[in-house]
């Protein structure tokens, strides 16, 4: 998954969650921001800047560990009545690392706990792949149709209604 593949899905989970407790207030900025937090992160150090030292786009932000951190800082938080947006930063990208299926790269999901190297990912050029990906793997494109359909959904609701302006003040749906 690119882009909507992580942004829409991460979305309505948490738009059911809303739905489910009621009291509970999401700030769906930093949803957003934490479903594509990883690949912020990842993408332009494994990629791009440290290539050569990787061979790997997904490094520390696709780690247990990261969202481990920030889940465990966003209780804290909570904890001290500072409200949970770190919290919702740490799910949404927990819920990335489910979408990537992290599961299948042991190496960077335990990462420094089954070793201190990233294990190599043979990805050749990630754009040029990621592009040919999105042109021909339905698994691939399928994914980022959904979550774009998702993301418009909430953000023509949020024209309908006028409310774009207090997306942008407070982060709400």
């Amino acid at each position: 998954m690119v882009f909507f593949g992580h942004l829409g899905p991460t979305t309505a989970a948490f738009k059911l969650y809303e739905k489910i407790h009621k009291k509970e207030t999401i700030d769906y900025r930093f949803v957003l921001v934490g479903a594509i937090l990883p690949d912020l992160i990842d993408k332009p150090i494994g990629a791009f800047l440290f290539r050569n030292t990787f061979h790997n786009s997904r490094i520390f932000g696709h780690t247990l560990l990261f969202s481990l951190i920030l889940l465990l800082i966003g209780i804290h938080r909570i904890n001290r009545n500072k409200g949970n947006r770190i919290f919702t930063l740490g799910v949404s990208t927990s819920i990335h690392l489910m979408l990537d299926n992290m599961q299948l790269y042991k190496g960077i999901l335990f990462w420094p706990f089954l070793g201190f190297k990233f294990p190599e990912r043979p990805e050749g050029n990630w754009t040029e792949g990621t592009l040919q990906r999105l042109l021909t793997d339905p698994s691939y494109y399928l994914t980022e149709i959904v979550g774009f359909v998702i993301i418009m959904y909430f953000f023509i609701k949020l024209i309908k209604n006028k409310r774009l302006n207090e997306f942008i003040r407070n982060g709400k749906l």
